[in-house]
């Protein structure tokens, strides 16, 4: 038993430092996507001291109002305050630390599941001889070396920004494993039902402080309970364990439907090229993508970018929409048929779908993103895995099962390792990925951008034409934002070039045919910023007009009328129009400390010190742990300086 149970840990250990060497390479990359919003440019991340108020202002600092993600937060000010810098290595180093943890943690909960299944199946008289205790923790083994080196799972390792995935379900895993321990302990001893509600609880609660992902958790324990089944052995109350589930599936399905509520349809939801009806038909190819990218991931279908998916517009149109619908609930038919003969792979299909319960639905989020599958993965790991492990046939031998489970595990490690060094440099993985990706705006853009900053000043750089070329093309696109066109301007105006017109042209028709995205807002606040520092060339009448047609729709942007607000100010010298603008976007985010001090300065420099005053005192009844003193101070000494120099006399 000892003997075992070292070599056990031994081989988990070994399958850890295969990790670390494959992922290696990676950790040298840069930063990508929303790093840059999330990290890099958010200035409130970068703590230096060990100031409360630091460190609460870094807590809060996720660019989105609706969502906190406090935990995953300071865990970034963390790693900046410890190198004093924003380092991608330090930063992917804690991401591969996490994804680590979250394998050792797997497996714990994966060998306790295994020894409930085979405890349960002893009472019932009804004992598998192929998944002994034994043989599930070699199972369990199997599955977590896969799962460490599942190509799909890279991204959230080197990915920096899904930290906030990874982190979240460090929650998850630990939740179920701690679950998975009382619920042994009531199969053995029929005691654990308050350790199980402990579990959940605070593993959902202090998950969801990192990533809403976590509160996915206790729906995973409903679906284990109902795959593994249930006796009067193991339940011989049974009001409790059904009060346990219609609390910690009912309480977060209200708070999850409020949430959504309170911004779905609001200046605050995503605005989509898509209907939901669309959304859940294309979400229906994309998890039969997600299966073979999972299991059998293909030279170039694993990508950061996977925007230039078409949607599905009804069930035939593509025809694979209905095929794809009709394979996932065969799928989910035959996991459910197969409950009592098979519930590992009952639970593994499961657990699949339960991860995407969230994501694959009727939240307008993007359509694709590998990471999402971060846990589902270990769902369609355990599924296959059970139906390698059985044993009904003398052709299918344990040593078979071995070698082709070594085999899967061998594949898996090369390319992520593969991977992994694409993204061992930002260029080379940009290229990549526009090879991979050529109809993306994602993937043109972030090549362009990467180019841009090789570039710097160099008006003779060889690079220009490769930059000019993929912005270009990015804006042809469909589906495209206004970064491609701001991206045109702003090179041109760095290197002193001619701003192409129909640059301008393309932006603001591009403006007046849909609703701005936060993309779209985000482009103009940067062009707009650009003129004010005179880092652009004076184009007022082209901004003007994009501006216009940005805000010609209804429920603009946040950032979108703070920015116009801005300009209204200092281009369009409107008070009133600024005023209006501001007023507007604090009604919508009366919390946003720094909306209303920008409208305190607008107040300041007009005169009305009164009016400045009544926003520095809102500021403060919401600045919880002293967040925003350094704002509420520069406010006062603002208004203490104007007031004196109201009080002196000219001369």
């Amino acid at each position: 038993m000892v003997y075992r149970e070292r070599t056990i840990y031994g081989l988990l250990a070994l399958a850890s430092a295969v990790t670390c060497l494959c992922y290696a390479a990676g950790l040298s990359g840069g930063f990508i996507y929303d790093d840059f919003s999330f990290i890099v440019e958010n200035d409130d991340l970068h703590v230096a001291t060990l100031h409360l108020s630091d460190w609460a202002r870094a807590a809060t600092s996720f660019p989105a109002a609706h969502q906190g993600r406090w935990l995953t937060m300071l865990t970034f000010a963390a790693n900046y305050y410890l190198s004093g810098d924003i380092d991608p290595f330090s930063l992917k180093l804690t991401n591969l630390a996490i994804h680590l943890v979250n394998g050792l943690l797997l497996f714990l909960s994966l060998r306790t599941l295994f020894a409930i299944l085979t405890t349960e199946n002893s009472a019932r008289g009804t004992a598998d001889e192929s998944l002994s205790r034994e043989r599930g923790e070699w199972i369990a083994l199997g599955i977590t070396a896969a799962w460490l080196l599942l190509p799909i799972n890279l991204t959230g390792v080197l990915y920096v920004a899904q930290r906030l995935e990874s982190l979240s379900n460090t929650f998850v895993f630990l939740g179920l494993w701690l679950y998975f321990r009382s619920r042994l302990r009531l199969a053995e001893e029929w005691r654990g039902i308050t350790g199980m509600a402990i579990a959940l609880v605070s593993c959902t609660g202090i998950g969801l402080l990192a990533k809403e992902s976590a509160v996915l958790l206790p729906l995973y324990a409903a679906c284990a309970e109902f795959a593994l089944g249930s006796t009067r052995r193991a339940y011989p109350r049974r009001g409790p364990i059904l009060r346990l589930y219609a609390g910690l599936l009912a309480a977060p399905l209200i708070a999850g439907l409020y949430w959504l509520s309170s911004w779905i349809g609001s200046s605050s939801t995503y605005e989509r090229s898509f209907t939901t009806t669309q959304r859940l038909l294309t979400e229906a190819r994309v998890l039969v993508d997600y299966i073979q990218w999972c299991l059998l991931p293909l030279p170039h279908s694993l990508s950061m970018y996977h925007d230039d998916i078409g949607l599905s517009r009804s069930l035939t149109s593509p025809p694979t929409t209905l095929l794809c619908l009709l394979g996932l609930a065969a799928l989910l038919g035959i996991a459910l048929t197969q409950r009592r003969r098979r519930p590992l792979f009952c639970l593994g299909v499961l657990w699949f779908f339960a991860g995407h319960a969230l994501t694959a639905t009727i939240i307008p989020l993007e359509l694709v993103y590998e990471h999402r599958n971060y846990f589902a993965s270990c769902g369609l790991l355990l599924a296959v895995s059970s139906l390698l492990a059985e044993r009904r046939s003398a052709l299918v031998t344990g040593r078979a099962v071995s070698v082709i489970a070594a085999a899967f595990i061998a594949f898996y490690a090369l390319t992520t390792n593969l991977r992994a060094r694409e993204w061992s440099h930002p260029l080379r993985l940009a290229l990549a990925e526009v090879g991979q990706h050529p109809d993306s705006p994602s993937a043109q853009y972030e090549l362009a951008r990467t180019l841009i900053v090789a570039i710097g000043d160099k008006a003779d750089s060889p690079m220009i034409p490769r930059a000019r070329e993929a912005l270009e093309a990015c804006m042809r696109l469909p589906g495209a934002s206004a970064l491609c066109a701001q991206g045109l301007i702003i090179l041109a105006a760095r290197l002193n070039q001619p701003i192409e017109p129909s640059w301008w042209a393309s932006l603001i028709n591009l403006l007046k045919a849909r609703t701005p995205s936060e993309s779209d807002a985000s482009a103009l606040q940067f062009l707009a910023s650009c003129q004010r520092q005179e880092k652009c060339p004076d184009q007022r009448t082209e901004l003007t007009a994009a501006l216009i047609a940005a805000m010609s729709h209804p429920n603009p942007k946040p950032r979108l009328l703070s920015t116009y607000a801005e300009y209204a100010d200092w281009a369009l010298h409107d008070a009133s129009l600024s005023e209006r603008m501001y007023r507007e976007v604090i009604a919508r985010e009366p919390a946003r400390a720094a909306i209303r001090g920008n409208f305190a300065v607008f107040l300041i420099g007009n005169g009305r010190l009164d009016d400045a005053q009544e926003q520095v005192e809102a500021i403060e009844r919401n600045n919880r742990f002293g967040k925003d003193d350094y704002i509420v101070d520069s406010l006062k000494r603002m208004i203490a300086a104007a007031r004196q120099a109201k009080s002196v006399p000219n001369s």
